[in-house]
């Protein structure tokens, strides 16, 4: 599993997570150099093509310890990835910044913006990802966290905490990370959720009117935000139940009406919203985990029939049983595959690879409008 040229981004900070995450101190890693690893002698002889894949960030440790290697074994293909926040990736993809075969991403919103250059054709949801809250189990605060945590504290009383004088809050910036917008809106739900006497996004965040994304100095890059908790620049962090699995995290479990992830929940989910930079107003609804097949901009940066074959084997692999238990395997609370064409003509049968189409048959698929 590599990281190479098929990606003119670096993502050295990809693998300083990683060694990070393996290690199981922030300390130990001072320096990070990209690295390749052996593929599978099982499957060299077979090693026809190389996937190419821009992933969340919050798929990073998963995607490098597990279903990259995990592909590699089945399927015979090699696999290479970058990661960084969704919004990011989309915006990357959409400047030929970067050329992916395949994108995963949180939330529908930044698939979907492919679409009107014909850059996607479809999105695949997956999973669910529940949004938690993350703590220092050394910090400062780590006691009264704990004593939420296992329910000998009232949860309402998590939000006085986190709103305490000299407490160090972390999360993404919700213009770069879908995670960034949950947390503000999960802020926001919980006052009226809870009835709570004070809006959460302001105590805790700093969300006012003239700072409608609160306060700076609590945004980190997405690939850096858990490390950073771990590191014990934060007292709490937001995070998703994924990640607090996989990193072996001190977390807080939040109720279905906060936590972003229950179907029934959703109108209750749209009560609020945010507008990002730009004006796009992102509104509360289910946080998934999605993928789609990117087309390339131009002949120029398409990839060869290997590495093309390799990107429709990821995405068949990933839908199917194979991958959906290794989805399961890491935390998500996995789903029938849902799939979304760009266009009413853009059906399952007229979309997607044979291989493909095969796979999210066979996994009990479904269409949205």
């Amino acid at each position: 599993m590599t990281i190479s040229s098929r990606f003119r981004v670096a993502a050295v900070a990809s693998v300083a997570v990683v060694a990070v995450a393996l290690s199981g101190s922030a300390a130990t890693a001072t320096t990070a150099k990209p690295a390749t690893a052996a593929r599978p002698a099982i499957a060299s002889a077979q090693m026809d093509g190389t996937a190419s894949v821009a992933y969340a960030g919050s798929l990073e440790l998963w995607a490098a310890t597990d279903l990259g290697p995990r592909f590699e074994t089945q399927t015979g293909d090699g696999f290479q990835g970058r990661a960084a926040g969704s919004g990011t990736l989309a915006s990357e993809i959409l400047a030929d910044e970067i050329n992916p075969g395949v994108f995963m991403s949180v939330g529908k919103k930044n698939i979907k913006r492919l679409w009107p250059t014909g850059r996607a054709k479809f999105v695949i949801q997956l999973a669910t990802d529940p949004l938690v809250v993350a703590y220092n189990p050394n910090g400062r605060f780590a006691k009264q966290f704990n004593a939420i945590a296992n329910h000998k504290a009232s949860f309402s009383s998590l939000f006085t905490l986190m709103s305490s004088p000299g407490i160090r809050i972390g999360r993404t910036d919700p213009n770069a990370d879908p995670q960034g917008v949950y947390f503000i809106l999960m802020m926001e739900l919980a006052q009226s959720t809870l009835h709570l006497s004070f809006n959460p996004a302001e105590t805790v965040l700093g969300v006012t009117k003239s700072t409608p994304f609160g306060l700076p100095a609590q945004m980190v890059d997405e690939d850096s935000l858990i490390t950073d908790l771990q590191a014990g620049e934060f007292d709490a962090t937001s995070a998703y139940l994924t990640q607090a699995i996989q990193y072996h995290l001190h977390y807080i479990t939040l109720p279905n009406s906060l936590n972003f992830s229950v179907t029934s929940e959703n109108s209750h989910y749209g009560k609020v919203s945010i507008t990002l930079t730009g004006g796009t107003v992102d509104q509360g609804d289910l946080i998934t985990l999605n993928i789609t097949l990117v087309v390339p901009a131009n002949a120029k940066s398409a990839p060869s029939a290997a590495n093309q074959a390799a990107d429709d084997a990821f995405v068949a692999w990933t839908v199917s049983a194979a991958g959906r238990a290794q989805l399961k395997k890491g935390g998500y609370p996995i789903t029938p595959p849902v799939y979304t064409g760009a266009k009413p003509a853009d059906t399952p049968a007229a979309v997607l690879p044979a291989d493909v189409l095969s796979a999210f048959r066979s996994s009990g698929g479904t269409t949205s409008s």
